[in-house]
């Protein structure tokens, strides 16, 4: 990776808070005591909070994060724990701590209240940044529109999610550093229509692709943009904004084609090179595939589906950085080390489980822990059956998505067990909900790419050092104009633009018709452990109540439900709720918290 954006997050407080003045050195000021008019004497000090805003912005992508459960988890809740993608790592005896255990939630959840907290001190970053937009001297107006555009395209996707997650809420639209304990909420149809007028100003200010790895464009804008009218049509019962959603999604996919032939790092046959003793070329590889193989993120190498990736450090730079970065390998999936034979299966002089003792480190290297086995991973976050079987049953299971190279179904890896080299099913293990396979997005499933970096006892393997990981891709794109299409009532458009990401996919399967169920069943085929599922969901929920097919996924398809097998368990919420925590603190004015809360 070439000028990540990652390389400015060190000099982020440096440059914003330093600056040179050689005649004034004698005077007797307090250099390390600043104030928000003082602090910006120079355009970079803009760009250098923009900068702290990215970082913000990517934490809530699951890098930083990497989906990992703890206090702030709010990557780990937008990309969908306790929805019908992930939540937990299936132990029945743990089930009842499943985020999808909607009884056992209420609005002092951690998670609640870190994603509220992270996502509105990304809008204070934007909004500091457009303050010191207007305090410096700018070298050209282009500069300048060009800082204000990425400040207003953070602001306006913090409040899109925002009144996604929450309805309406309070908006902050200027900088201020006075305390304030009466903040009031605006409508859900305000706040959409808030961060709509951002990501406008954000798309007409941005060039029309990213003038650096890791940084925003306009296709990234006009995605977002999109979505946000999607939300505000469904929100309000406006069909015109379904329109401007297809305008705006149109727009993205013109400048994002999506790929359709193999390409990057893997996909040459001539390449007779190896990396960690195993080849380049992946001759069973696909399109797909290609997409998730470390250092084909970006569109600068060539990749035009990609409308904007986080940029992961290499592990030379992880120190650099503060150690501030886990990788997907070390929280995803169960421990599949750990998993052991039901009772019927186990044989004498076996390991105990299909993935232990006696596995060929020739042919699997770290053994148990090999990346085939998705690393050391701790099995913090693990995914539902909804995404490794239901949506692939049927006329479904012809596409190249489904390939074993691209989501594996792990086989014995005991070689003196009867059943060496099958595929492991479900029963055969004690606890059947444990089983997962094994997607190309999380890990590289034969090694390629990997760092041996002994963080664990037992053995070498834990992290993806350098691979980036997709803000959004043009699939989603077209996912987002297939919905425009159906909600204005062109079935036409809906099946033409859900069909595309079918056809790359090469599916045998194409759509006549689509409902929006089958859009929120090919949006689990393409971007599980990508999309922010929860937002995806919860926008479709309105003043009007819940929307029946929300209510179906959470109630057949979570893990507490469908793979823990406690069926008919449901929230009794639409929305999230406003963390407990924020509410006392507003004492001059009420807050009022969502319903069913």
């Amino acid at each position: 990776m070439k000028k990540n954006i990652y390389l400015l997050i060190g000099l982020f407080a440096t440059a914003l808070f330093t600056g040179c003045d050689d005649n004034g050195f004698l005077e007797e000021k307090p250099k390390t005591i600043y104030t928000v008019d003082n602090a910006f004497a120079k355009s970079s000090q803009v760009d250098a909070t923009i900068v702290r805003a990215y970082v913000a912005f990517t934490d809530l992508y699951g890098v930083a994060n990497s989906f990992m459960e703890s206090s702030r988890g709010a990557a780990n809740l937008l990309h969908g724990n306790g929805a019908d993608y992930f939540g937990g790592n299936g132990y029945p005896y743990m089930a009842s701590g499943l985020f999808s255990n909607f009884m056992n939630l209420n609005s002092d959840n951690a998670a609640f209240n870190g994603l509220w907290n992270s996502l509105y001190q990304l809008a204070a970053h934007a909004n500091l940044a457009l303050y010191g937009a207007e305090l410096v001297n700018w070298e050209s107006e282009s500069d300048k529109a060009y800082a204000v555009a990425q400040a207003k395209f953070f602001r306006g996707w913090a409040y899109l999610r925002l009144a996604e997650c929450f309805g309406g809420v309070p908006i902050v639209s200027e900088y201020s550093d006075e305390l304030k304990f009466d903040y009031g909420r605006s409508t859900r149809e305000e706040t959409y229509k808030f961060a709509i007028e951002d990501l406008k100003v954000a798309v007409a200010g941005l060039p029309n692709y990213p003038e650096q790895d890791g940084r925003i464009a306009k296709g990234i804008a006009n995605h977002y943009l999109a979505e946000a009218y999607i939300a505000l049509g469904t929100e309000t019962g406006d069909k015109s904004q379904f329109g401007l959603a297809v305008q705006a999604a149109e727009a993205t996919i013109a400048l994002h084609p999506l790929m359709k032939e193999r390409f990057g790092v893997r996909a040459n046959p001539a390449d007779q090179g190896k990396s960690n003793g195993v080849a380049n070329y992946k001759e069973d590889g696909n399109v797909f595939y290609d997409l998730f193989q470390l250092g084909n993120y970006d569109y600068s190498i060539g990749n035009t589906e990609s409308l904007m990736a986080v940029q992961v450090p290499e592990v030379e730079k992880y120190d650099e950085n503060g150690g501030r970065f886990y990788m997907f390998g070390i929280t995803c999936y169960t421990p599949f080390r750990d998993l052991n034979w039901a009772a019927p299966y186990q044989e004498d002089g076996t390991s105990g489980g299909p993935w232990k003792g006696n596995v060929d480190y020739s042919q699997y290297p770290g053994g148990p822990n090999s990346p085939y086995l998705g690393g050391t991973t701790w099995g913090m976050v693990g995914s539902a059956d909804y995404i490794d079987d239901v949506v692939w049953e049927g006329d479904f299971a012809n596409d190249i998505r489904n390939a074993e190279v691209n989501l594996c179904n792990p086989i014995v890896l005991d070689t003196k067990h009867s059943r060496h080299g099958q595929v492991v099913q479900k029963e055969w293990l004690e606890f059947p909900s444990t089983h997962m396979r094994i997607s190309c997005k999380v890990t590289m499933q034969d090694g390629w790419g990997w760092t041996a970096r002994h963080t664990h006892a037992n053995g070498p393997y834990a992290v993806m050092w350098g691979r980036d990981w997709y803000v959004a891709r043009s699939s989603e794109t077209y996912l987002l104009l297939a919905e425009a299409h159906l909600r204005n009532g062109n079935q036409s458009g809906a099946t033409t633009a859900i069909n595309e990401v079918r056809k790359r996919a090469k599916a045998g399967f194409e759509y006549t018709s689509v409902s929006l169920k089958d859009i929120l069943d090919e949006r689990a085929r393409e971007l599980a452990w990508e999309e922010h599922r929860w937002p995806t969901l919860l926008r479709m929920n309105t003043a009007n109540g819940p929307c029946a097919e929300v209510a179906y996924q959470l109630e057949k398809h979570t893990m507490y439900a469908s793979d823990c097998g406690q069926p008919g368990i449901k929230p009794a919420w639409g929305l999230f709720p406003i963390p407990l925590t924020v509410i006392n603190l507003n004492s001059d004015l009420e807050l009022a918290q969502n319903p069913g809360w």
